[in-house]
């Protein structure tokens, strides 16, 4: 081998090797935790935060959320999303958001965005959830991969979501994150064999143990939300909350149907994936505890607290004196929230938000059910 050669070969090895090294841009946002109410901390913030990025798919390895918080003073952080074991379709999907929010008024103004904004943001829009967590955009290509599966049928004749017929679909052989389970939202009498699906709101388990959603019409393309006039099962989000961390809760008595399962044996094999379910989570090394079961709710208070702020939290938010405050939005309806009524006297967003002394990074709008207002920072134009 001449030398010529040689050196050719050896400068493409280290360009080769280069290119695998080069360290990958950061992903990262400036966030703040303003309090909704007094008692409200720092702790609740971050126990909601990495349940949040837990529901959009991340690793969470133990002391990762350590490792991509840097904190600037006692309520706003960098968050670097690149340090949370997300997949690189979720990556870029956060990249994108991010880039959005770095160019509104109020980030431009405060150089940061409140946590509870960046929570409705993610879970909220159905088009950055669907994006982040890295969701099969066609039904039926999701079928494709249980062709060979028989699925558990159990028709819910007494539904408190659906407003016709709802037959659930459970696609549970394999390992856990091969699951499936489909309720199909239709038209037509079950019994006759009239019934036809026009939607599919379905779900499956993710690599960290989480469940992950998904709805689609009824030629199996996704859509942002369960259609009004067949369901009440809204967004993703609204499933998130809904069914929390559990598989496929039944809250009514059915009627037995010959050729299906009877809710008994429904309930049982639930019960037992559940128990598989659970195994797997608890072998994940995540910084999520599964067994604190209501520690998702933080995660929702966030998103709740922002959509529907206190005087306090809109205080610190727009950096307005409380007395202030409280004067200009004296003409403007408070409320309880019934979920949380220690959340005191709160405001809805869209009657106070033209107060704001910036043109917020969002509108208001509807986290859990389908929106008009519902932003969508992947696909704008």
């Amino acid at each position: 081998m001449n030398t010529k050669v040689r050196y050719i070969i050896i400068t493409l090895i280290v360009l080769l090797f280069s290119c695998n090294t080069e360290k990958k841009t950061d992903i990262s946002l400036n966030l703040e935790f303003t309090k909704i109410y007094e008692i409200d901390n720092w702790e609740n913030g971050r126990t909601g935060l990495f349940w949040t990025l837990s529901f959009l798919g991340a690793e969470l390895k133990k002391d990762s959320l350590e490792h991509a918080i840097t904190k600037t003073d006692s309520t706003k952080f960098n968050l670097n999303f690149s340090k949370l074991g997300f997949s690189e379709t979720g990556l870029i999907a956060l990249n994108k958001i991010c880039d959005s929010l770095k160019k509104t008024e109020e980030y431009k103004v405060k150089q940061t965005v409140d946590l509870g904004a960046f929570v409705s943001l993610a879970l909220g829009s159905s088009e950055h959830y669907y994006n982040i967590t890295g969701v099969e955009r066609d039904f039926f290509k999701i079928l494709d991969k249980h062709k060979n599966e028989e699925p558990i049928i159990f028709p819910v004749t007494r539904s408190l979501v659906s407003k016709h017929t709802r037959i659930l679909k459970l696609y549970a052989k394999g390992a856990v994150t091969d699951w499936l389970f489909v309720a199909e939202e239709g038209e037509g009498d079950f019994f006759k064999n009239t019934f036809t699906a026009k939607a599919y709101e379905v779900f499956d388990i993710m690599q960290n143990g989480q469940l992950r959603f998904a709805i689609y019409d009824q030629n199996g393309k996704i859509i942002n939300a369960s259609p009004k006039n067949l369901s009440d099962a809204g967004k993703p989000a609204k499933c998130l909350w809904c069914h929390e961390i559990v598989i496929q809760p039944l809250y009514t008595n059915n009627d037995s149907i010959k050729g299906s399962v009877t809710q008994a044996e429904f309930q049982e094999l639930v019960k037992e994936m559940m128990f598989k379910l659970d195994l797997y989570r608890k072998n994940l090394n995540s910084e999520i505890d599964y067994s604190k079961t209501q520690d998702h709710s933080l995660a929702e208070r966030l998103y709740i607290g922002y959509m529907e702020p206190s005087l306090m939290k809109l205080s610190k938010e727009w950096n307005i004196p409380v007395t202030k405050l409280k004067d200009i939005l004296k003409k403007n309806r408070t409320h309880l929230y019934p979920e949380y009524p220690f959340f005191g006297d709160i405001y809805y967003r869209d009657s106070v938000n033209s107060f704001a002394p910036f043109t917020s990074c969002i509108k208001p709008f509807n986290v859990r059910e389908q929106d008009a207002n519902s932003p969508d920072f992947i696909n704008k134009k």
